[in-house]
């Protein structure tokens, strides 16, 4: 697919990872187009909200975004799902992409418990998906793959000048979640999330979801070469090490610019020794804190033509 735009060095990719003091997580990719002032492509990864701030739909007013094009639901834990509805009724419809994971669909043949408000979302989203509409999606990857999900080329119309906007959903193992259901030991959802990587242009972007070391461990080494970004997984917790021993694989002595990691206050995450560890491979690392604003965001502008970007952080994170 092919996207004419008026001026290429004109569109910015904004990436927001936004975390909660006591849990809760959300991200948002957008391709701004600066000479129109005008958002053309929206991502949004997971959601949380608490009964004071919802910090996503903040972000997506400010852009006066009307329409999520993409809703990645990394899995069902409440962590990374409430709050889901008032996107759902604000921002979505059916020509809004929705991708769950193999297994979670939420219907009453699911293994997996739901609590109400990710039912009623559920209900929601499965409600678009009917008639001559297509757009409810089930990731699944054989392990040492990846799927694409999205692929669009943006061309300016007096140049030629082009990148790519793809998109490789790469995780959950269809192999370890059907052992999962064959012997019935769903102890957790997390070996049922999603995990994506955004390559747009020369960037590479790593979204880790809450993924851990069994489902790391499939994973081939050439996804993580170039990072140029790394929302950590899993709250940078000791299940996911093994995302390190990956990056180290291919590591070629230039530093991945940024990594983020939201905050689990009740199980003291990021997990200090593993940010040390990051730190080796990166040059930033920023949680998103849990201090007395209650919430912190990461914001990251990147130049796509000129492979330039920056940096603003807000509420309660911070650079460790």
């Amino acid at each position: 697919m092919k996207e004419i735009v008026e001026d290429i060095d004109e569109l910015t990719l904004e990436v927001f990872t936004v975390g909660y003091s006591e849990k809760g997580e959300s991200q948002i990719i957008i391709l701004l187009d600066k000479k129109n002032d005008n958002v053309r492509l929206t991502f949004v990864i997971d959601c949380y909200s608490t009964q004071t701030l919802h910090k996503t739909k903040d972000i997506l007013d400010v852009y006066q975004i009307k329409h999520i094009d993409h809703f990645i639901w990394t899995h069902t834990d409440e962590d990374h799902s409430v709050g889901i509805e008032i996107l759902i009724d604000h921002y979505c419809d059916k020509k809004t992409n929705f991708y769950f994971p193999e297994a979670i669909n939420g219907n009453v043949e699911d293994l997996v418990k739901y609590n109400a408000e990710v039912s009623v979302c559920f209900d929601k989203i499965n409600a678009f998906n009917t008639g001559q509409n297509y757009n409810v999606h089930t990731i699944t990857l054989v392990a040492g793959q990846h799927n694409t999900i999205f692929k669009k080329q943006y061309i300016d119309e007096k140049t030629s000048k082009n990148f790519s906007f793809e998109v490789l959903a790469i995780a959950p193992m269809s192999a370890i979640i059907r052992r999962r259901i064959d012997t019935g030991k769903i102890v957790k959802k997390n070996d049922f999330s999603i995990a994506s990587l955004f390559k747009v242009g020369e960037l590479n972007l790593l979204f880790g979801g809450d993924i851990e070391n069994p489902t790391i461990s499939l994973m081939p080494e050439y996804l993580f070469e170039n990072l140029t970004y790394i929302k950590t997984p899993h709250h940078t917790s000791n299940t996911s090490t093994k995302l390190l021993h990956k990056i180290e694989s291919v590591y070629n002595g230039h530093k991945i610019p940024t990594a983020v990691s939201t905050t689990y206050r009740a199980n003291s995450l990021p997990d200090k020794n593993l940010v040390r560890d990051y730190k080796k491979y990166v040059n930033s690392f920023i949680s998103t804190g849990d201090g007395t604003a209650g919430y912190g965001y990461v914001k990251t502008v990147y130049d796509i033509t000129k492979r330039e970007y920056s940096e603003e952080l807000f509420g309660d994170a911070t650079k460790i």
